[in-house]
């Protein structure tokens, strides 16, 4: 087979290895505007690729080859399966784009199925956790609590949230992960805890030493510095075994820092406020709309959802 490719696959590249292909693609992935994280992971994927697949020729490749390879990643490790279906689906479509093959072999494919990771929070939760909080933690968690459910941002930009980041009545946050570009109105405010951003925001600036200078953050320790992002996720996990007791569905993990995200799109959803997306930061609604899934919360505990008429 590695005759044909050397020889054939001169003139034709369906001769040619996946892992001759894969240096291609590589530089493709690389070349995306994508975050730095996100394109090492996807490198560890065409490398996983490349080493169960690399060896045979591109324009061989069937289905039923990828499937299982896929499925054997999914027998102990479906999340993992699933990312690496996505990857090797955009791997060959590619492919197909410059010609190398003619069909994408993954495109029958089962997705492998996921349970739900991660357990949705509620606003009861939030608030005791919150409650706990403020009695037993440094002051800079419950402003934390706080600011990710009015605010609906991921940890990493909570952590570099700053004093100068608010001008024109709004706060401006450019995304760590995506590179979104997001104006959020001071005067959005949260129904579900008659609180503003803005009334978060000025919050910040009381409860730790504070001098009033470009670089000043939000959430900063008694020394000025920011909470590391790992203390960040600790304290929420602190605060909720504390408050909540031990999690005990087996179907699923305790809800992160992150899940304040979640609860937030859900309130300022239930609230009527149209434009969650561009709040979040999401370039696609599928995704949205998975943050506003309640994931059977309120089926579970017997609300009603009433017809909107």
């Amino acid at each position: 087979m590695n005759f044909i490719a050397s020889t054939l696959g001169r003139f034709f590249p369906k001769h040619r290895t996946l892992a001759e292909w894969a240096k291609t693609y590589s530089l493709v992935v690389q070349a995306k505007p994508i975050q730095a994280k996100t394109k090492q992971n996807r490198a560890s994927h065409i490398r996983r690729i490349v080493n169960q697949l690399g060896d045979r020729r591109i324009g061989s490749l069937r289905a039923h080859d990828f499937a299982a390879y896929i499925n054997e990643i999914a027998a102990k490790h479906p999340h993992l399966a699933r990312r690496m279906l996505i990857e090797a689906r955009d791997m060959l479509r590619e492919a197909v784009a410059y010609g190398w093959i003619d069909r994408d072999p993954t495109l029958g494919i089962k997705t492998p199925r996921v349970k739900v990771a991660r357990a949705r929070l509620t606003l009861a939760q939030w608030q005791a956790m919150h409650l706990w909080s403020v009695e037993h933690q440094p002051p800079w968690v419950p402003h934390m609590l706080a600011l990710a459910l009015v605010t609906g941002q991921r940890r990493g930009d909570l952590r570099k949230m700053k004093f100068s980041d608010v001008w024109a009545g709004l706060l401006h946050v450019v995304q760590q992960k995506t590179g979104e570009r997001i104006a959020i109105p001071l005067s959005l405010r949260l129904g579900a805890l008659d609180l503003s951003v803005g009334e978060v925001v000025d919050a910040c600036r009381s409860y730790a030493p504070f001098v009033d200078t470009d670089e000043s953050l939000l959430l900063r320790k008694t020394t000025g510095a920011a909470p590391a992002g790992a203390s960040m996720s600790w304290r929420f996990e602190q605060a909720r075994e504390c408050a909540l007791g031990a999690h005990d569905d087996a179907d699923s993990s305790p809800a992160s820092l992150h899940e304040c995200r979640s609860l937030s799109a859900r309130l300022y959803d239930a609230q009527g406020i149209a434009d969650i997306q561009t709040l979040l930061g999401h370039t696609d609604a599928a995704m949205t709309a998975l943050y506003k899934d309640d994931r059977g919360l309120d089926r579970r505990s017997g609300k009603w959802r009433e017809v909107a008429v």
